[in-house]
């Protein structure tokens, strides 16, 4: 399921390295707990991830509804349009690691337990500096569509979206809503955000495009009925 990783641009760090600074020290590694049906890990990235993040941002059918999405450098004429190669994903996570010690953002890859494989992206591309009142954080997701169709996988989108909002509202620093931002054309992820979690759209008109805005609450999240239990009530039925 394409979703929203970005289709504004990449959130930038106050200070960004330079080819004479000292390489990044990695924030230390975060594994979430284990999602609703125990299929995904979901953990922040590893030098190991970065061959198989590219492969999937080369992918047309992932980037469907991401055209705005570009490596640090840009689309410089000497590049193909829409092919990244572990560098750009190298250059990338450095600034996620920068934001993320700022309390910034959150990247994180999408695991499938079983096989051990990497089948997608999800995280915070933004949020709200810690201690803002009412801090928000932008979450987004980019999975391998190709692959999780092949293999049959039902709601991964939905199961790997419900841990990283869990553990947002739990885990990260005085989160109090999560927004999704995707293009209006995306009518998969607007699909998941209106029919699944039952939200309602704001659409807007920003300079990139038009885009559809989802946004819920702690509030809406916890509330008997709310989001979490509307997530949670769909992943049961690949219990029973």
């Amino acid at each position: 399921m394409p979703t929203p990783e970005e289709p504004t641009p990449d959130l930038t760090p106050q200070t960004e390295s330079t080819p004479d600074s000292s390489p990044l020290t990695p924030p230390p590694l975060i594994t979430l707990p284990s999602t609703f049906l125990s299929r995904l890990t979901l953990r922040t990235q590893l030098p190991s991830d970065f061959e198989r993040i590219a492969e999937i941002f080369s992918s047309p059918t992932a980037m469907k509804h991401l055209g705005g999405l570009s490596p640090p450098g840009g689309w410089t004429e000497d590049r193909t349009r829409g092919l990244w190669y572990p560098s750009d994903i190298v250059a990338r996570v450095e600034l996620q690691e920068l934001a993320r010690l700022e309390g910034r953002a959150l990247a994180l890859v999408i695991i499938w337990i079983e096989t051990g494989e990497l089948i997608g992206v999800t995280g915070y591309v933004r949020m709200e500096p810690p201690g803002t009142p009412g801090r928000k954080a932008e979450l987004g997701i980019i999975t391998d569509v190709d692959l999780v169709s092949s293999r049959g996988w039902r709601l991964l989108g939905t199961e790997a979206l419900h841990a990283a909002s869990k553990y947002a509202f739990e885990e990260l620093d005085g989160v109090e809503e999560i927004t999704l931002v995707t293009q209006q054309q995306n009518k998969e992820m607007r699909g998941w955000s209106e029919t699944v979690a039952g939200l309602t759209p704001r659409l807007v008109v920003e300079e990139w495009g038009h885009v559809a805005w989802y946004g819920y609450t702690r509030e809406q999240w916890e509330t008997t009925g709310g989001v979490r239990d509307r997530l949670e009530a769909k992943l049961g039925g690949l219990k029973s």
